[in-house]
């Protein structure tokens, strides 16, 4: 005896089976950053663009999670200005600091640009998010200095860190030797992970 699977939505289209005894099904598949966006839970957070006179080591940017759910980094966004002054194999420096805590980036409490990806959104993020200006430190918090060549001005890091409540991530950048002036920004890409809530 047969079973008929018929839409249920008035229609009377009934479940197609393919010549191997599988139910012919369509899917839509959307990613996690996507589907948060959707809800209004996804982010960008910058450093809006930092002027240097010289290759000051600064501590651009700065974000702690305050949420009970995982506070999810997807990417890094770099824009490199002009090395004016600086020879062309001299590179800038670029560190991604975890659980930083210390330093005039987070004790100046300059509020960095927060945005929601969705557009239809007011959502915040339950974060803190500060930003520095040239000289501005973050002082500790683990992380390897990575060179990036001057040829490159835009750059797109694709980092994948998560911060559960109450853990932090810095980002420090340094001009190449010898500017006299240059510029960068650093945009971040957030999203709430729903699964991690407690």
């Amino acid at each position: 005896m047969s079973t008929t699977i018929q839409d249920g939505t008035g229609t009377k289209t009934k479940l197609r089976i393919t010549g191997e005894n599988r139910a012919l099904v369509q899917a839509v598949t959307i990613s996690e950053e996507d589907n948060a966006i959707k809800k209004g839970e996804g982010y960008q957070i910058a450093s809006g663009t930092v002027s240097f006179t010289g290759a000051t080591n600064t501590g651009v940017l700065y974000i702690k999670n305050n949420d009970d759910r995982d506070f999810v980094l997807d990417r890094c966004v770099l824009v490199l200005g002009s090395a004016v002054g600086a020879s062309s194999d001299q590179d800038w420096t670029f560190t991604v600091l975890r659980n930083p805590t210390a330093g005039t980036t987070i004790t100046n409490q300059l509020n960095a640009g927060v945005s929601n990806s969705n557009h239809g959104s007011n959502n915040t993020p339950n974060a803190i998010s500060y930003r520095g200006v040239e000289g501005d430190t973050i002082t500790d918090g683990s992380g390897a200095a990575q060179p990036i060549k001057q040829s490159i001005d835009r750059i797109i890091l694709p980092l994948g860190r998560r911060l559960p409540k109450g853990t932090s991530i810095g980002f420090r950048i340094t001009p190449p030797t010898g500017v006299t002036s240059t510029k960068a920004l650093v945009v971040t890409h957030w999203w709430y992970d729903d699964d991690t809530q407690g």
